[in-house]
């Protein structure tokens, strides 16, 4: 096991524990944002991308102590998956604030150490910038991005915030070729609508064959519920006491 120890500030630190060497070259990473998007996405490419495995994991004092458990075994907040060029950066959670800037720029540091050339980071947009139910995603890149890609670009003055935010700029900041996907999600709950979104863009681009079967059902089932909801308000309105 490879352990790299990086003191962030004096007090707080990043331990990162290697457990199987990796040199891919593309860095897939996604936040608990809008809609869940960014998150669920990076998800969706671990559990379902056939050869992909935990390679590391990361021990910081920046995050809260959480740990989840999958059925199988203790999954810790951050850790590192791979499969031949591709790295999946999975982050349960990000603190706000300047510890969360110190969090992503330090990660980025350190895989642009190990050789990373391409990071491609995957979060949601808000509806009300949808034009109509055909404008699914847009993109954001740096100036270091020089692929060219079909979809359109994200409306002009768009503020980013958060993580995502921080992904951009820090890999701006060390020369990173960086592109964002940002798929139109509901801002109120996790929109697996949006996920599967995310994953047709990447499948387009990486040449993955994901399906996203599973995530198109879970979205009809969640709309269903909400219509189902919303129509017994109806009729509870229409029986009000006054």
């Amino acid at each position: 096991m490879i352990i790299s120890y990086i003191e962030l500030d004096g007090v707080d630190y990043m331990k990162i524990y290697i457990r199987k060497k990796f040199s891919g070259k593309r860095l897939f990473i996604g936040f608990m944002g809008i809609g869940g998007t960014g998150y669920f996405t990076i998800k969706h490419l671990i559990d379902n991308l056939e050869g992909v495995e935990r390679v590391g994991i990361i021990d910081t004092s920046y995050i809260q102590p959480i740990a989840s458990f999958d059925g199988e075994r203790v999954r810790f907040p951050i850790e590192i998956y791979a499969k031949n060029e591709d790295i999946f950066l999975k982050i349960d959670d990000v603190p706000r604030g300047w510890r969360g800037n110190e969090l992503i720029k330090n990660l980025i540091k350190y895989f642009k150490a190990k050789g990373i050339e391409e990071i491609i980071s995957v979060g949601g947009l808000t509806k009300n910038l949808q034009e109509d139910t055909s404008d699914t995603v847009r993109i954001v890149y740096n100036s270091y991005w020089s692929k060219k890609t079909p979809y359109r670009l994200a409306p002009k003055n768009l503020r980013i915030y958060g993580p995502l935010a921080m992904t951009l700029l820090y890999s701006e900041l060390y020369r990173i070729p960086a592109i964002s996907i940002l798929a139109f999600s509901n801002d109120t709950m996790i929109d697996p609508m949006a996920v599967s979104q995310a994953i047709n863009v990447l499948n387009e681009m990486f040449g993955y064959r994901l399906s996203t079967e599973e995530l198109v059902e879970a979205a009809y089932q969640i709309d269903k519920i909400i219509r189902g909801i919303d129509e017994y308000s109806e009729k509870e309105d229409k029986n009000i006491y006054t």
